[in-house]
């Protein structure tokens, strides 16, 4: 069901505007008229004067904007109103009155219009992607149909905190050896060009006598200094090169595979794509959606090339009549345990609270995976960039431990 915007006279002639709900054209047109409307104008969306067209232009940069802490406390704060008796219209116009103004409240703001206006919230929803992922729209529509929005706006929360939840932990994990390393290099490139210079010229009348370690660090910083440009435009293209690569269909395979492969790391990433896979399958079920719009909702929510396609698997083997278990046992990514807690799940006809208990062991499994890839990493990135910098530090100090016995 599509949003149209009419212009048309009353019963009394006057001109008035506004939108309505229709699957085409021709119903909103059958619609108005039992209303008593003469419908002059009509046009598929919202319709809007110059200066609401320029307000609409800063609204769609500012849901460029907005963050997912926005929305789910968007979500939250509305299911909270709805469940005290608070009607739709005016629980939104108490969101857009009270707090700062942010950019969220632009896309409030508009919903709110909408609404008011006619439309359904999951359809004004709908037409900001970038804020609202499919899920929380098709569970909101779901709630449309059901009555229970309040119900539904408080489990679309509670699943984006889970999930913002979850990316907070990953990119603590990964951030960690990330800033480990730029630190290294850049602390080695430092001592190699700027600081090992100043002492070449203390050893040079002495290079017979310097150690192995030393020669190799004055060569490196020797060489670092003459071809810098070179090396600089040689990074600079390997990067841009990397860039194309990554944007390639290749490219985001190999990344997807190496984060699935990586030691340590890659067991951190496949519990993560299984607990998000689980929590968004069994939030959609229990919720009432159809097993197979869930499924595809669940793909499309997937950021890994090869669970997309494990999905892709499930949709189609679902609509040649298998059950979920029996595609499931046919892929490596999903494990025996799983498989049999769903086969149990539709035998019993509980698949919904079955998934719903895979997606929070999962979420369990994911967290110690995070505790034990950060115990693995620190150590390990401290020892590498202390040998690193320690090799360096050495080869300064080496060659005077070896020139003071000399003279002695």
């Amino acid at each position: 069901m599509g949003v149209f915007t009419y212009r048309a006279r009353d019963l009394r002639g006057e001109l008035i505007d506004g939108t309505v709900n229709a699957e085409s054209i021709m119903e909103a047109s059958r619609f108005l008229r039992a209303e008593g409307k003469y419908v002059l104008d009509i046009t598929p969306g919202v319709v809007r004067s110059m200066e609401s067209r320029v307000e609409q232009i800063r609204t769609v940069e500012a849901a460029k904007r907005v963050t997912r802490a926005d929305v789910i406390e968007f979500c939250h704060q509305i299911s909270v109103m709805l469940e005290a008796g608070v009607p739709l219209g005016d629980a939104l116009e108490a969101f857009n009155a009270v707090g700062q103004q942010t950019h969220f409240r632009r896309i409030a703001r508009a919903i709110q219009d909408e609404v008011h206006s006619g439309a359904t919230l999951s359809s004004a929803m709908a037409r900001w992607p970038r804020v609202f992922p499919p899920i929380t729209v098709t569970l909101v529509k779901a709630s449309e149909a059901s009555g229970t929005m309040a119900l539904m706006l408080g489990r679309v929360s509670q699943y984006m905190n889970k999930e913002l939840k979850t990316a907070r932990q990953i990119k603590s994990a990964v951030a960690y050896p990330c800033v480990m390393i730029v630190l290294s290099l850049v602390i080695t490139v430092f001592l190699v060009t700027v600081v090992l210079p100043r002492f070449a010229s203390i050893y040079a009348k002495r290079a017979a006598l310097l150690p192995a370690p030393t020669k190799i660090m004055l060569a490196l910083s020797a060489f670092l200094q003459e071809h810098w440009l070179t090396i600089a435009m040689t990074l600079v293209t390997l990067g841009v090169l990397a860039a194309l690569f990554l944007r390639t269909r290749y490219g985001r395979l190999s990344v997807d595979w190496t984060k699935l492969h990586l030691p340590v790391v890659g067991s951190m990433y496949r519990q993560l794509f299984l607990t998000r896979s689980a929590r968004t399958l069994a939030t959609l079920i229990v919720s009432g959606v159809d097993l197979l719009e869930a499924v595809a909702i669940t793909r499309g929510l997937t950021n890994n090339a090869y669970y997309q396609s494990l999905w892709k698997q499930v949709e189609f083997d679902l609509e040649q009549g298998r059950s979920l278990s029996d595609s499931f046992s046919q892929n490596r990514l999903i494990s025996p345990s799983v498989v049999r807690m769903v086969s149990a799940g539709e035998a019993t006809g509980r698949l919904g609270p079955v998934m719903e208990q895979i997606g929070q062991t999962a979420e369990e499994e994911l967290d110690e995976a995070i505790t034990r890839t950060t115990q693995y990493l620190e150590p390990a990135m401290i020892g590498v960039m202390g040998a690193v910098v320690g090799f360096v530090a050495i080869a300064m100090l080496l060659p005077i431990m070896t020139i003071s016995r000399a003279i002695h």
